[in-house]
């Protein structure tokens, strides 16, 4: 554990990992996350409100960088969906597992931000701009795709990954909160044979 007496930032990581737990546990029984205090939070996170303001200005400042959180966490599996995941199917839905496990677990946190997206516009343009890059990227690996003949060339590439990517968050938002790994496997299952079916050629 870090000691009370480090400096502020060596202390910084130890403070996001207590406070994003306390998230974690509050919001994970369903309750919504505007209905949490910051007095609460903390208290549950065993830190002084006055140490809370010393790394977040306000609640708008702590739920970005749990937008940044949930972005690390779930980078890896994104990363793989559209790239190599394209030419094996087996790769693909191993890919789509992953980010329905990931996404099950952070679960809490991930809905906390998207409720705070509705009434904060910071937080919901950074939800925006973070999508629009994603599926940027994800239609440049399609287009590359295309021009391999790997996937259908008469596809949209824009279009089609604005579909996928909003499709499996979606429906990972409406069904992965749950902790049941048969769950996340029909799900996982699901995406990945409507995404497969969706770009191939043959």
């Amino acid at each position: 554990m870090t000691s009370g007496n480090a400096p502020r930032d060596e202390r910084r990581p130890e403070v996001e990992r207590r406070l994003i737990g306390a998230v974690t546990k509050l919001c994970g029984d369903g309750t919504p996350f505007a209905e949490i205090s910051i007095s609460r939070l903390v208290r549950e996170a065993g830190l002084a409100r006055a140490t809370f303001y010393l790394y977040f200005p306000d609640r708008s400042a702590f739920v970005l960088r749990l937008i940044d959180y949930v972005h690390d966490s779930l980078a890896r599996p994104l990363s793989a969906l559209w790239s190599t995941a394209l030419l094996n199917r087996q790769t693909l839905e191993a890919a789509m597992l992953e980010y329905v496990t990931i996404f099950s677990t952070e679960y809490a946190v991930i809905a906390a931000v998207v409720e705070t997206a509705s009434s904060d516009p910071a937080v919901g343009s950074t939800i925006d701009a973070n999508m629009r890059t994603y599926i940027s990227e994800s239609a440049k690996v399609i287009e590359a795709a295309q021009a391999k003949g790997d996937i259908c060339a008469e596809l949209s590439a824009f279009e089609t990954a604005a579909a996928l990517v909003w499709m499996s968050e979606r429906a990972c938002y409406q069904l992965a909160d749950t902790r049941d790994a048969d769950a996340h496997r029909r799900l996982a299952h699901t995406l990945a044979t409507i995404s497969w079916n969706a770009l191939r050629t043959n």
